[in-house]
């Protein structure tokens, strides 16, 4: 397939867009019951702190940076990121996680190869702009849908991972 070309989104109303999207996930109170943090970087970008369950029950987080510059009419960008909110992280480290037996329509990648050629992260699953930006086929069922999908959907999605069924432990 080839690698799609999002448009880049007019950022006053992508900001708007995605501030309110967030901030109905956090009035519905699911991110206070599951101990998701969020904290605003700028207009376009949150950094957003997930727990994560080992199969043993113990807790780790881990750190995603979203941003809007294609929202809403694609999926914000996700990046899996160390505390610091920018430093993308690196396989072995304390802030990589290990996972296992994951579903086919997510893959986590330290070193993706872009179809420009260059290697770095891609966390891959078709609630993320970055996977439309590389060689996916996603089925029709699984493109995001702007009015229907919405930021919320993405954050469940990286929850999702973090859980006992596939989380492990960090790399590091």
């Amino acid at each position: 397939m080839p690698v799609r070309t999002l448009a880049l989104a007019d950022p006053q109303i992508a900001a708007a867009t995605f501030k309110d999207h967030l901030d109905r996930l956090w009035r519905n109170g699911r991110p206070d019951r599951f101990g998701w943090v969020r904290k605003d970087v700028d207009s376009l970008h949150t950094l957003v702190t997930l727990p994560a369950e080992r199969p043993t029950g113990e807790k780790d987080t881990y750190h995603f940076r979203l941003g809007a510059e294609y929202y809403d009419a694609a999926p914000p960008t996700v990046a899996l990121v160390q505390p610091d909110g920018s430093t993308h992280t690196v396989g072995g480290s304390r802030w990589f996680p290990v996972l296992e037996s994951l579903p086919g329509w997510f893959g986590l990648h330290e070193h993706y190869t872009w179809p420009n050629g260059t290697r770095r992260q891609l966390i891959c699953f078709t609630l993320s702009a970055e996977f439309y930006m590389t060689d996916h086929s996603p089925k029709e069922s699984e493109v995001w849908k702007q009015g229907q999908h919405t930021v919320a959907a993405t954050l469940n999605r990286l929850a999702e991972i973090l859980s006992p069924k596939y989380y492990r432990r960090p790399a590091g």
